[in-house]
């Protein structure tokens, strides 16, 4: 064979015998592989911490805020016209007033002027129907001797003389009581208990009628109005339920609470956020009280609402994102359908167990969290089951707070 035929038979049978054995090579590796051992995994089972479910009272209290504000504030006004020439010591932005107390005085003398001239003028006045009386009783004399049987008329009689000068003195005296008005005006007078908001103005400044001297507000009308969500009215108490607020103010850090009631309900509902309000009542001496507290303080509040019961309690963190609970049965835990009342962030109230089917009173609730648990899961206990405890209450608030009645 010669040489060149040789490589041509080479070139063909080469690749082709290179082929056969990498197909035979990957038979052989195919048919040599290891087996899988197909072994069922071990199942998962839940160690859970069980309540017994029973009838139990809830005290629903309400969360809300709202800022310490007067419900009765006035802005203080001359009513005359003058310099001021004397302030009380406390007209000052901040202090306490009393009732009736003199807050500022403006020069009367001009006053002083007016009355004295409007007392002159009543008396001529008087005088003049004094004269007049005295005329018309002369006429009469005289008319009875001239014609003893004829009556008199009301010209001769002065009548209308007397008349006039009895307007004339009534006009007289109208002057005088509005002088001496205007010169008791020179002294502002506080109208009720309370508190100087703003002081606008102060000793040797002149002021015109109606110029505001002073901004106050009531101390016998603080208040709270309490925003309640329409979700949570029908938990609120009756009217006459005589319910309670628990207040509580920040201070840099600390604490303060206050025990206050409720005053009354809006009659309407806030146009805008659609909320009820209901307001609490502080009483008149509570800033003499809280002097750290402000007109304006922002507070927390808790109202009192209803006592709801035989109910069933399941704390909020336990319920599932669509709001299902678990049930303890058998070794495994079961889904279950709950009618929802009322909830918080802590607590959350079930319908009584006749009207939600989903719950029987002895059943064991699961009160540990579960996440992506099957309905039917094994499970297990980390306890044993204890008996419940009551969380019923007929106290509103803590006894370490402060009351204000």
């Amino acid at each position: 064979m010669s040489s060149k035929k040789k490589n041509l038979w080479l070139s063909m049978i080469l690749p082709l015998a290179i082929l056969i054995v990498v197909i035979v090579t990957i038979n052989i590796m195919l048919s040599n592989k290891p087996k899988a051992f197909n072994r069922k995994p071990p199942e998962r089972v839940e160690t859970v911490d069980v309540d017994a479910i029973k009838y139990t009272d809830y005290q629903v209290f309400i969360d809300s805020y709202g800022n310490i504000e007067a419900s009765t504030s006035s802005e203080l006004v001359a009513q005359v016209s003058g310099q001021v020439v004397s302030v009380a010591e406390n007209f000052e932005t901040g202090l306490p007033i009393e009732k009736g107390q003199e807050l500022l005085k403006i020069d009367d003398r001009d006053f002083q002027i007016e009355v004295r001239i409007a007392r002159a003028e009543v008396a001529n006045a008087r005088l003049t129907l004094n004269e007049e009386r005295a005329m018309a009783e002369q006429a009469l004399k005289d008319w009875k001797k001239i014609n003893p049987d004829k009556k008199a008329n009301a010209l001769v009689l002065r009548e209308p003389q007397l008349a006039s000068a009895q307007a004339k003195l009534d006009a007289a005296i109208a002057r005088l009581e509005k002088a001496k008005l205007e010169l008791e005006r020179t002294t502002v007078i506080a109208p009720y208990d309370g508190y100087i908001v703003r002081r606008m103005v102060s000793q040797g400044e002149s002021v015109n009628t109606n110029t505001p001297v002073a901004r106050i507000f009531a101390s016998n009308s603080l208040e709270v109005r309490l925003p309640v969500p329409s979700n949570k009215v029908q938990f609120l108490k009756e009217p006459d339920g005589k319910a309670q607020v628990k207040l509580q103010a920040d201070f840099a850090g600390s604490n303060k609470t206050w025990i206050v009631p409720v005053d009354r309900s809006d009659s309407v509902i806030d146009e805008q956020t659609r909320q009820w309000y209901i307001t609490a009542k502080l009483p008149a001496d509570f800033l003499e009280k809280n002097p750290r507290v402000k007109v304006g303080q922002f507070v927390s509040a808790e109202i009192e609402g209803r006592l709801l019961k035989d109910i069933v309690l399941v704390p909020s963190r336990v319920l599932t994102a669509d709001d299902k609970v678990f049930i303890y049965k058998d070794d495994a835990v079961y889904r279950r359908d709950i009618k929802i009342l009322w909830q918080d962030d802590k607590n959350t109230i079930v319908a009584p167990l006749a009207s939600d089917p989903g719950l029987d009173q002895g059943q064991l609730l699961v009160t540990s969290k579960l996440t992506f648990v099957a309905d039917g899961a094994k499970a297990k206990l980390k306890e044993p089951v204890a008996e419940s405890k009551e969380i019923a209450t007929d106290k509103p608030f803590v006894s370490s707070a402060a009351v204000v009645e």
